[in-house]
């Protein structure tokens, strides 16, 4: 089975190249200033703040934020140009329309479209919450190449630009990913990309298994659809991964930082039989150094990634910084920096109109912290 699997990855046609940036000496200089901070009118609604903007997505041009409402199963509509909550679309839990019982994630497709991951299934929805179409993902028989018997597809992925293709990661059990995997939807005809340096993150994984149950902590992944490619990245190796959907190329970009470790520490071992070594174990992974995605600033062409770093233990517990990091559009680093304008660390961020905005729950109530990073001439 193995030998087969050989074989396929032989039989795809990827162009798969590497690139390593110089030691992080900044080719320019930034400066960062903090602008403002921004509420979004809820008007007569109640805006879903509990998972702290998780399901969140950008779309339209960077004009509107799409934020799903687990309590009320429903995607909160936001207008950032007008800052204001412009609809709210609720969803059917059953019968025809329904979304089912519980959706893991949510995925504007365009076109007024969405996508509803739930347990083994895609439901494709228009702008009035009616089903359009149904996908089985996990029970499926699929053409071209075919998943191993311990293998599965993730339900939480991304649509290619005319929603022909379902894209995620495939993996083994319990979340080990070990590639790219491209479901042409109109036929189930699945081509797998295979990424060693993604089955390497089992590096980072620790696994607690005794008789009643088994617990797993591993690296977060993050996928983020730019210009018809996907960038793939995980908060535990400094580097990214372009995907073409369209001729299945793969470029791998790693980078160097003067300003934190390159990866976090590598378990020593990866499975632990009790609950105190389990934590313990998390402990220690809670000071290693954390990378988080990747955004587009389409006004200046420029990449944006914020990254977590320990800096001691406080009365509240850990205490931590952040880094900027900041590439130009073919992933050359040009800067970075942890003399920043904001005293936590943010995880929901995205670049708009040239400026960085980080989400803020202030008072329960939406807000974003807006960044100016401008070039200065030497």
């Amino acid at each position: 089975m193995r030998s087969f699997v050989f074989g396929i990855f032989l039989l795809i046609a990827v162009a798969c190249s590497g690139k390593t940036t110089e030691d992080a000496a900044d080719q320019l200089r930034f400066r960062i200033n903090l602008s403002d901070t921004l509420f979004v009118d809820p008007g007569d609604e109640i805006l879903y703040l509990q998972d702290g903007l998780v399901g969140y997505q950008l779309a339209d041009n960077d004009r509107y934020l799409y934020n799903f409402d687990r309590r009320e199963n429903a995607v909160e509509i936001i207008n950032l140009d007008q800052l204001k909550l412009e609809r709210k679309i609720r969803f059917e839990k059953e019968g025809p329309d329904g979304t089912g019982g519980y959706v893991q994630s949510m995925y504007y497709a365009g076109g007024g479209n969405f996508v509803m991951a739930e347990n083994h299934q895609l439901g494709i929805f228009d702008i009035n919450a009616t089903k359009l179409a149904t996908h089985k993902i996990q029970e499926q028989t699929f053409r071209g190449d075919t998943l191993l018997e311990n293998e599965s597809l993730e339900i939480s992925g991304i649509l290619d630009e005319h929603s022909t293709n379902f894209i995620t990661f495939y993996s083994e059990a319990f979340g080990r990913p070990l590639g790219i995997a491209k479901l042409r939807l109109e036929d189930y005809n699945l081509t797998k990309i295979p990424v060693s340096a993604l089955a390497d993150l089992e590096n980072f994984r620790v696994e607690l298994s005794d008789a009643q149950s088994m617990s797993v902590v591993h690296p977060s992944t993050y996928k983020t659809y730019v210009s018809e490619k996907l960038l793939l990245s995980s908060n535990a190796v400094n580097e990214v991964f372009l995907y073409n959907p369209k001729d299945d190329d793969l470029q791998h970009f790693t980078f160097n930082s003067r300003l934190t470790p390159n990866a976090q520490k590598r378990n020593i071992k990866n499975k632990v039989n009790s609950s105190e070594e389990f934590h313990e174990v998390l402990a220690e992974k809670g000071k290693d150094v954390s990378f988080l995605h990747f955004t587009y600033d389409k006004v200046h062409a420029r990449y944006y990634r914020l990254s977590q770093i320990y800096i001691g233990e406080g009365p509240e517990g850990n205490r931590y910084k952040s880094v900027l990091t900041v590439f130009d559009q073919d992933f050359n680093q040009l800067f970075e920096t942890d003399d920043l304008p904001i005293d936590k660390v943010y995880r929901r961020y995205f670049a708009k109109d040239g400026k960085l905005y980080l989400y803020e729950n202030i008072m329960d109530e939406m807000a974003f912290i807006v960044l100016e990073i401008e070039e200065e001439n030497l």
